[in-house]
């Protein structure tokens, strides 16, 4: 036996006397230690053959982690629909979708009102955040040199169809806020207007949201339909460089561009896909603002529940989905 057998068969005889002890907390440490250090044993190459031992560990390891999740979270939340979604975070309760084109991804927060598009007037202060984004949109265009980034990567897990490797290298993107954090191209832009970023408006929950970015859809791009992750925030979308023949499509309601278009808000929990079929490419900044349905302590918990989240998922996220590719 070689070493890192050696070493493999002790880190697992120790989890076998913690869990026999029902020391569940301590016995998953030991999985990430093991996880960390002999990856390939809980995350073989799925035609490997596993044995029913290995099996095992792969199913405990995963279990453990998810309930390390509700431990953590199980107490969060001022009312019961956000309850309710911490439930369903933690795979305690099956996600119930009040609406069949919404569907999202991470966090949904049930009975929360909410509809594909809405007035910028149904948010209350938003017109005057729109205003002042509007009169500094001079400062936006000059940023839009420097979206060289790949967006489809930013936004989750999508198909792999030939539409998204297309949509890859035509639809590009600058971050100036990400993950409730200034980026570095942030300081290209003046202080009065990076400060209006500091609005409450703006879905601040770290490291989920709020993210401030400038997308940029080159011609002929078109981004096929699909979900945003959570339904706690809604999209802003602040023209940039529009045309009358791109559209933006929610829910089966298409909204057209133009040079009068003051902003769109919508919820990008919906499906919702976009298309610039014209000769230019189209450009807009994108902001993350609170479902304004959500109460203060409602906001609160989620903050907190993102903190715990995140703090979780850098323990023990990459265990709590190693069954996922065997059951």
């Amino acid at each position: 036996m070689n070493n890192n057998n050696k070493h493999i068969t002790q880190l697992l005889e120790n989890i076998a006397t913690l869990v026999e002890k029902a020391d569940y907390d301590s016995a998953l440490l030991v999985y990430a230690s093991l996880f960390k250090q002999f990856p390939e044993f809980l995350s073989p190459k799925t035609e490997e053959p596993l044995t029913k031992s290995r099996a095992t560990h792969i199913h405990n390891a995963a279990n453990l982690a998810r309930r390390a999740l509700f431990n953590a979270c199980h107490q969060i939340g001022s009312t019961s629909r956000i309850k309710q979604a911490v439930n369903m975070l933690c795979g305690v309760e099956n996600k119930v979708f009040q609406h069949k084109a919404q569907k999202p991804s991470f966090l949904f927060i049930p009975d929360l009102p909410s509809s594909p598009f809405s007035a910028i007037s149904e948010v209350e202060g938003l017109q005057d955040l729109v205003n002042k984004l509007s009169f500094s949109k001079e400062a936006f265009l000059s940023c839009i040199k420097y979206a060289n980034d790949n967006y489809v990567h930013e936004i989750g897990e999508v198909p792999k169809s030939d539409d998204w490797k297309r949509l890859s290298e035509n639809w590009s993107s600058m971050h100036l806020m990400k993950g409730g954090h200034f980026t570095d191209h942030a300081k290209r832009l003046p202080n009065d207007v990076r400060s209006l970023f500091n609005s409450p408006l703006l879905a601040h929950c770290p490291t989920h949201a709020p993210e401030v970015v400038i997308s940029v859809l080159k011609p002929d791009a078109y981004i096929p339909p699909h979900y945003g992750i959570s339904n706690i925030k809604w999209t802003l979308h602040i023209p940039l460089v529009v045309n009358d023949n791109a559209y933006l499509e929610v829910a089966g309601e298409k909204r057209m561009w133009s040079a009068g278009t003051e902003a769109l808000l919508f919820d990008d929990s919906f499906v919702h896909s976009a298309e610039n079929p014209a000769g230019e490419a189209r450009a807009v900044l994108i902001i993350d603002i609170w479902n304004p349905h959500l109460t203060k302590l409602e906001k609160q918990d989620i903050q907190l529940l993102m903190r715990e989240y995140s703090n979780w998922s850098a323990q023990f996220g990459a265990l709590s989905v190693l069954d996922k590719r065997f059951y």
